[in-house]
């Protein structure tokens, strides 16, 4: 598995390969630079509210990716609270507590334009039961960095997911710790209990970060 990466005078893009299942975009918004990042056709609108910002994000979503707004929740914040740098739109999917792994991820500059865009258009897997609680993960977790967890240390949120891991489709507590000093993380399969550390399984947290905020409704 590779990725092609694509430099262009906008920004850039990049295709994982040779599945091409997952593919992203970097423009300039228009806080950086003016008319370079992309314009929805039909969509001629200032995203001055929330509403206004699902709009532009659900026409570019119909004519490029249906796929992501069947069956699928959205939610929609501000980039900054304070300024105006547009906002981030993005669609995710569940099977019950199971965050499935489809991303459809935009980001609408003040100007209405997509200047980031993040899809993954994976097939909603077939995915083993759940039968390792929450708090069953938690001690597992604490069983393995049991040296390194201090009074001091800060629980981060659970999220429970799907992850591709040897070969398969495995349901994952992903949790993590922050201690005195540095952050922990581990992988705790959902079903078997296995303890698995996040260099063997990568979390994608930075790709993934909008994932942990509640959706707000139903698309499709």
């Amino acid at each position: 598995m590779g990725t092609i990466t694509a430099i262009f005078k906008e920004g850039m893009a990049e295709l994982s390969w040779p599945d091409q299942k997952e593919f992203t975009v970097s423009m300039p918004p228009a806080d950086i630079e003016t008319g370079k990042a992309f314009a929805v056709p039909g969509a001629h609108i200032r995203p001055s509210d929330e509403k206004k910002a699902l709009s532009i994000a659900e026409a570019y979503a119909s004519q490029f990716a249906p796929w992501g707004l069947k069956d699928s929740k959205v939610n929609v914040s501000r980039v900054d609270e304070e300024t105006d740098l547009g906002w981030l739109v993005y669609w995710r999917r569940w099977d019950g507590e199971v965050l499935l792994p489809m991303r459809l991820d935009l980001r609408i500059d003040s100007a209405g334009r997509v200047s980031d865009l993040i899809e993954r258009n994976i097939s909603d897997p077939k995915i083993p039961t759940v039968r390792v609680t929450k708090e069953e993960a938690w001690e597992i977790f604490k069983k393995n960095f049991n040296d390194e967890i201090d009074k001091k240390s800060e629980k981060g949120e659970p999220i429970l997911l799907a992850q591709y891991r040897n070969g398969q489709w495995r349901t994952d507590w992903l949790l993590s710790t922050r201690t005195s000093s540095y952050a922990l993380e581990a992988a705790i399969d959902a079903t078997d209990g296995s303890f698995n550390d996040p260099v063997q399984v990568p979390l994608r947290r930075s790709a993934d970060a909008n994932q942990y905020i509640e959706p707000l409704s139903t698309s499709g």
